[in-house]
């Protein structure tokens, strides 16, 4: 399938997980990708097994690319990036301007088979950016257009 010939139909759900050799962090990434308007929004989250646990937890958003890619073939990528997720209490106003904590370029093959990730992560306000290169070990099923159920 050439990426010329994709058509931008609609929202599809994208779940996206990489992770590295034992010990190594995960990321966990529940995407909704909108075609029409290129864009993309989610969550992730990296976790991993040391002590004390590491869990950083996003809202990202993002935009989606069809780009040649140097090397064979064309490339899905995803620009992704997040923030800390914040829970206002009701009623109370603006609040502070929170730095993001999570960005990432996700390169996907043209049929969704496989990939790669490129992420950065912090653990707090204004913590040290810890960066990872992964493969995508698991691609989850629903490509299928949100739509077709309406």
């Amino acid at each position: 399938m050439a990426i010329e010939s994709v058509q931008k139909v609609g929202l599809f759900y994208l779940p996206l997980r990489s992770e590295g050799p034992p010990g190594a962090p995960i990321n966990t990434l529940n995407l909704t990708v909108y075609t029409p308007k290129s864009t993309v929004t989610g969550h992730s989250e990296v976790t991993q097994a040391v002590n004390p646990p590491l869990n950083v937890s996003s809202h990202v958003t993002g935009n989606l690319i069809y780009a040649t890619v140097m090397g064979p073939g064309s490339k899905i990528r995803l620009d992704l990036t997040g923030w800390p997720e914040i829970v206002w209490p009701a009623g109370a106003g603006v609040g502070p301007v929170i730095p993001e904590n999570y960005s990432a370029i996700v390169l996907l093959e043209p049929d969704y088979s496989g990939g790669e990730i490129i992420y950065q992560y912090r653990t707090g306000l204004t913590g040290e950016w810890h960066q990872v290169r992964q493969t995508i070990s698991k691609i989850g099923a629903g490509q299928e257009p949100l739509n077709k159920a309406a």
